[in-house]
């Protein structure tokens, strides 16, 4: 017999489940950062309301832990899996109405959370993207290209928006969030921007993104297509990471697409090990 208990308040809801995240922080870096940053800000991550809920057993052990930001997929987790407690998660949102776009979490995880909802829903779940979470804690040397790293100045905002915009549209599947000059000039003055400039000439960017507790997520690498297969994007994530380990994270992590095999190669040259894949389905109706 399980219960499921909802949250509207993403501090009490972090204080409830951190224990299920904190142990494996990269494992779990996509619900831990995005639920440390609906606490400074509900909506970050769009108008509605999040979805915070945790599962527990009869004994009051936590079993599984959900969160979703609408109109992005319900991200699961349960380690081990527990399958009645997200068979219990799903019970439950469908008797209150919830029309969920689609889960995202570890793959057995995800796999199990998909196959119940079709059951119970009569919706298809259709895989969306296969990622893969690295984790760095030292940054291997490796032959840079020209250039340099630097952190992006408030008058480039509205650069740095457009080339994630650009960066979004070539790989985002699914509901996309425009960058503005406003958003990207608030992570700006975080120092969380940062650009690779050869001759003066800004060819990559990538940004820091949901903070952890130990560690933080490296994001949004794009290189403009006349700058492509030089090695600045491998060259700005080495110094990226590097700056953040300076700045006191004991480690970074990213995620991969698992199509892409020369993003999976080149971060792994300069330390970036695989801990986990993830799964992200899309439910849809049939016909």
């Amino acid at each position: 017999m399980f219960s499921v208990t909802f949250f509207d308040d993403a501090l009490a809801f972090f204080d409830q489940a951190c224990h299920l995240w904190e142990n494996f922080e990269t494992k779990n870096n996509l619900i831990l950062g995005l639920a440390l940053r609906l606490q400074s800000d509900p909506h970050a991550y769009g108008e509605q309301d999040p979805l915070m809920a945790v599962v527990k057993d009869e004994a009051g052990v936590m079993k599984a832990s959900a969160l979703m930001t609408p109109p992005y997929a319900l991200i699961v987790q349960s380690e081990p899996l527990v399958r009645g407690a997200l068979e219990a998660l799903a019970d439950t949102l469908v008797g209150m109405g919830w029309d969920l776009p689609g889960v995202n979490g570890v793959d057995e995880v995800s796999d199990c959370f998909s196959e119940i909802w079709q059951k119970k829903t009569g919706q298809l779940a259709r895989q969306v993207v296969r990622t893969r979470a690295y984790e760095l804690r030292q940054v291997v040397d490796v032959d840079y290209p020209a250039g340099k790293m630097r952190l992006a100045r408030e008058d480039e905002a509205q650069q740095a928006a457009d080339m994630l915009n650009a960066m979004t549209e070539e790989v985002v599947v699914g509901h996309k969030k425009p960058h503005t000059a406003q958003s990207m000039l608030e992570t700006i003055q975080r120092q969380h921007v940062f650009f690779w400039e050869v001759e003066g000439e800004v060819v990559s960017i990538t940004i820091a993104s949901r903070p952890q507790i130990k560690g933080i997520c490296v994001s949004g690498v794009y290189t403009l297509p006349a700058g492509r297969r030089k090695g600045y994007a491998r060259a700005l994530v080495a110094e990226v990471s590097k700056e953040l380990l300076s700045r006191g994270y004991e480690q970074t992590n990213l995620f991969t697409d698992l199509s892409n095999p020369t993003s999976n190669k080149i971060y792994q040259e300069i330390g970036y090990k695989p801990v986990a894949d993830y799964l992200q389905y899309e439910f849809v109706q049939h016909g």
